[in-house]
């Protein structure tokens, strides 16, 4: 590119797809659904969404909640039913994606930072940057 040239579009190489109503702040994560097309983002602002992907890779907007503070992590039961995040509230919450209502389920006293769901013992498992699990 020389001084004073036309700035040119940006290109799209690998013809990614955008999702509709992106968060409006930094992603924080992103998780998968176990049992469909589904992906849930978390944000910076406090904001929990959820995509369902098309099979040609185009992502609608199905439904999201919020946190009182910035989520940092996120996870899925495993049916797909539900959706827990955590954050810096330090939190967690249970999403029930059928009614969207969101209930509290794990309290920490600093950051929530990072969760996981384990099938095998029906056990949501969350760390925070206090060093508590």
């Amino acid at each position: 590119m020389s001084w004073g040239a036309p700035v040119s579009a940006p290109t799209n190489p690998n013809n990614d797809f955008q999702v509709a109503n992106p968060p409006s702040d930094g992603i924080s994560s992103l998780e998968w659904s176990p049992m469909g097309n589904f992906l849930v983002a978390t944000a910076w602002d406090g904001d929990v969404f959820c995509y369902e992907v098309a099979n040609n890779g185009q992502a609608l907007p199905k439904a999201s909640t919020k946190h009182e503070a910035p989520v940092l992590c996120s996870a899925w039961s495993h049916d797909g039913a539900s959706v827990f995040s955590g954050g810096c509230d330090n939190i967690g919450k249970k999403w029930d994606l059928a009614t969207n209502q969101s209930t509290q389920v794990a309290q920490h006293d600093q950051a929530i930072r990072h969760m996981a769901w384990i099938e095998q013992v029906g056990l949501l498992v969350t760390g925070s940057w206090g060093r508590t699990l």
